[in-house]
């Protein structure tokens, strides 16, 4: 999977960050207080010069993410030119990221300007330990140039920390067609463009597709799939429900007994527990056992990436769909539900040019949202199994929906379990689970840090 989603974010990153230099220029950020300013303020800062004097400003990621296009090129030689810098592209090992960016900060000697993270893995943790700035002075987040989710992304503790010049979230489910006409149920992409897919018709979908094909009493055909028991996520965001809050003096509370995420949780154990839809892990250590058994036919529907339909199209030789994920009661819109998947940029403690890192990243990144959206589509279409269902792009584009809760590991990981054990497998009420649960996961937040 690592080397799949190495392949993935460089195409994202080259593809939505690196634009023309006359281009940039034209969608620099607006500042606060511009209509206000004189005559003699505004020309001084028309001619406010800035001179690194030849030193290097670094970005970093887990791939070498150099462009290598001729715009790309030109736009990074003609900042070199007008700041009097060099920037330079530092690639670090996925599996030692964190780590050498920390040891780097603490040293006093940041490995980069601008680190690329997921966002999980920077905030709370890097937020909380001091080792990331808040950005605040040094972007105006209010210019609607920005993603839409920005904010929930990337801000902590009443502060903002990270940033991205797009939201490329892509989401939903796959599902086979073969299965849904046989079943004789609308197919789920038409019930989309309708408005019309919904929980209530992904039920029916997954109803009708769950059968006993060969009479011998046990179902070897199944609605869904789940990759390890990891639905809940999707399910609550997919409802506007909520894991945590994050409380503008960086503490998180409990959610889970909010109306929104118990609606969720419950139809999440009704797919388990009372209409069985679900296809019971084969192996419940094997991520990609889920993956393996729609691309084999076992499974009408499988939620998943972009990058799982790449695979798809390589390993199936029958037609498949792919959606947004239903709306849930709450929603008034389709929502992508993002896990660890977030990412943006981050700012390390110690940086020598912040503000000029900042102005550099503005006049290198694109946020042109036409020219983004079209971008997208053609990443998008890489995983799809026929341009067809390309307006699944314009329903998804920016409706990116994410949580902080995996950025606390022991919360995570204590909730994944007990669900799994008690109401998934145990059939617990999720009035009971909520409430039994509240005390010790509450704490598990109080003392991931």
């Amino acid at each position: 999977m690592k080397k799949t989603l190495l392949k993935v974010f460089a195409l994202m990153l080259c593809v939505a960050c690196i634009a023309s230099f006359t281009g940039c220029n034209k969608s620099r950020p607006v500042e606060a207080g511009n209509d206000t300013q004189t005559p003699e303020a505004s020309n001084k800062k028309a001619t406010e010069t800035i001179d690194l004097n030849g030193d290097t400003i670094k970005i970093s990621a887990w791939w070498d993410s150099t462009p290598t296009d001729e715009d790309g090129k030109a736009a990074i030689a003609a900042l070199e030119e007008k700041y009097n810098c060099k920037i330079e592209y530092v690639n670090i090992p996925f599996d030692s990221y964190v780590s050498k960016f920390n040891a780097s900060v603490l040293a006093g000697e940041p490995v980069a300007d601008i680190a690329y993270m997921e966002v999980t893995r920077a905030i709370p943790a890097l937020a909380k330990a001091g080792t990331i700035i808040p950005v605040d002075e040094y972007f105006d987040f209010s210019d609607p140039k920005w993603p839409s989710n920005i904010n929930q992304m990337g801000r902590y503790a009443g502060k903002q920390y990270g940033f991205s010049n797009y939201s490329w979230d892509a989401s939903g489910f796959y599902y086979n067609k073969e299965l849904i006409e046989k079943a004789g149920v609308p197919d789920p992409f038409d019930l989309q463009e309708k408005g019309e897919w919904n929980w209530d018709t992904f039920l029916e979908t997954a109803k009708a597709t769950t059968k006993d094909t060969d009479g011998d009493g046990t179902n070897d055909q199944w609605g869904l799939v789940s990759q390890m028991y990891s639905l809940h996520n999707p399910m609550v965001l997919s409802n506007n429900g909520e894991f945590i809050k994050m409380t503008d003096d960086g503490e998180a509370q409990y959610m889970l007994d909010t109306p929104n995420t118990m609606e969720a949780l419950q139809f999440l154990n009704d797919l388990y527990n009372k209409y069985k839809v679900i296809m019971p892990p084969r192996d419940e250590n094997d991520w990609y056992d889920a993956p393996k058994a729609f691309s084999q036919g076992l499974v009408a529907m499988f939620f998943g990436w972009e990058w799982d339909g790449v695979d798809f199209k390589k390993s199936m030789n029958t037609e498949f769909g792919f959606v947004a994920f239903p709306k849930g009661p709450k929603a008034s819109e389709y929502i992508v539900p993002i896990h660890t998947e977030a990412k943006v940029y981050v700012m390390p403690k110690g940086a020598k040019h912040p503000k000029e890192a900042a102005k550099i990243f503005e006049e290198l990144s694109s946020f042109d949202k036409e020219k983004d959206l079209i971008s997208f589509k053609e990443w998008l279409n890489l995983g799809l199994y026929n341009d067809k269902y390309l307006p699944t792009a314009d329903k998804i584009y920016g409706k990116g929906k994410s949580t902080l809760y995996a950025g606390y590991q022991t919360y995570d990981y204590t909730l994944r379990s007990a669900f799994t054990e008690k109401v998934i497998k145990g059939n617990m009420s999720i009035e009971d689970f909520v409430t039994g649960h509240k005390e010790e996961l509450q704490k598990a937040l109080d003392n991931e840090f």
